[in-house]
């Protein structure tokens, strides 16, 4: 069995050598016929799109072409900051500097505002988005793991400034650029974009860490006193929003109603950080969330898209459970007993996934399993990025001797 440096190793360099461009799930309406049905509406687009998701062979005839994601490169830049050793430190410093500088030529700017978006347009069940339309999502991600490149460039004694300005200039997009609607007293939930008023929990927490880590840099300002401000509202959504049975539904609307895995670990790596930072975030509320959180995993590490039984086994949700426990492992204040369990958890997802889900002669993961069939779509952003930040993850967590005889 391939380890996890290996794939690692592999997936890099074969995504590298496509110029880190590739497929992507919902890219269909760049497709010619795509293109040319835009302008039929939202229920058009949206059922070609999911036709192309569902159906590889529909996918196979419409073609959509190839293309770079300012998302994809930052998870994969992730994977390289947390794989650092195993891909030796010359490999993975000129990796980064490759990715940090497509990352700076993609950049959407406003001012001292920087937003990343999706290379394709894309209608969802919230929003209708042109490709290139700067999102919470993209610009939170790209914002975090730029800021983990320039503490690691720091830590080589050489700083990246112009890394540390462009994840200021994400944090200010999504404090100033985008709609921050209330939600009863104490909580606030942010939008997709700036095109939409959406009060999605599991974006309105990947903003928040980046609002909070970027305020403290921003020291007394009145930038950071609002971002610090957001930050504790959207928190406390967050907190708000957690069901009785500590699941989170997508959204607040009525439409998005669903629970899914990985954007339940987006929530609890989200409150686990902003906990890190010093922000008050009940035991209750993390510990309950996990406790939903175990529902979605099988007992050999098999990664599910829905807690039923008979769902998907899924890489995405596979990623991200790894760097979701990774985060419950090496967080501040978890017992002892808990960050053993959370790594043996890990560990676990990182090997069911090398065992089912790598595909030895393609060198790159597999999309899902679903009745015992596996789907090897390759999907760039979706599928590759992730495995690749999971990878990071894992081999992160084999290397903290605490851990190892815990």
């Amino acid at each position: 069995m391939v380890t996890s440096s290996e794939a690692l190793d592999l997936v890099l360099r074969r995504v590298q050598g496509q110029g880190w461009a590739g497929a992507d799930p919902y890219d269909a309406l760049l497709s010619p016929p795509g293109r040319a049905l835009i302008p039929l509406g939202p229920a058009v687009r949206m059922a070609f799109t999911q036709a192309a998701l569902r159906w590889p062979a529909f996918r196979a005839a419409i073609r959509p072409p190839a293309t770079v994601n300012p998302k994809g490169l930052a998870l994969f830049l992730g994977g390289i900051l947390r794989g650092w050793s195993a891909l030796g430190p010359e490999r993975a410093a000129a990796l980064g500097t490759e990715l940090r500088g497509l990352l700076d030529s993609l950049a959407v700017l406003d001012g001292k505002c920087a937003g990343w978006g999706y290379p394709f347009p894309w209608q969802s069940r919230f929003l209708w988005a042109p490709a290139g339309t700067p999102n919470a999502v993209v610009t939170a991600t790209v914002g975090g793991h730029l800021l983990d490149w320039a503490d690691r460039a720091r830590g080589l004694g050489a700083d990246d400034p112009r890394a540390r300005e462009l994840a200021s200039g994400a944090a200010l997009f999504l404090s100033e650029k985008l709609h921050h609607s209330e939600v009863g007293v104490k909580g606030s939930a942010v939008s997709y974009t700036s095109r939409d008023t959406s009060r999605i929990v599991n974006v309105s927490m990947l903003v928040a860490r980046l609002l909070a880590r970027v305020s403290r840099a921003l020291g007394g300002t009145a930038e950071a006193r609002r971002m610090r401000d957001q930050t504790t509202r959207l928190l406390q959504f967050a907190i708000a929003e957690q069901r009785e049975d500590g699941t989170w539904a997508y959204a607040r609307e009525r439409r998005g109603a669903w629970v899914d895995s990985f954007h339940t670990g987006f929530v609890l790596e989200g409150l686990l950080a902003l906990r890190d930072r010093g922000w008050n975030v009940p035991d209750e509320v993390i510990r309950r969330g996990f406790d939903a959180y175990d529902g979605f995993f099988d007992p050999d590490g098999g990664a599910r898209l829905y807690r039923e039984a008979g769902s998907a086994l899924d890489a995405h949700s596979a990623a991200q459970g790894i760097v979701t426990y990774a985060a419950r492992a090496t967080g501040a204040g978890v017992p002892e007993a808990l960050r053993a369990a959370a790594r043996d958890m890990a560990l676990r997802i990182a090997r069911w996934s090398l065992e089912r889900l790598w595909i030895p002669d393609r060198n790159c993961f597999a999309y899902r399993l679903r009745n015992g069939k596996r789907d090897e779509r390759d999907y760039t952003r979706w599928v590759q990025s992730w495995m690749a930040l999971g990878m990071g993850a894992a081999l992160e967590l084999e290397r903290i001797p605490e851990l190892q005889s815990a």
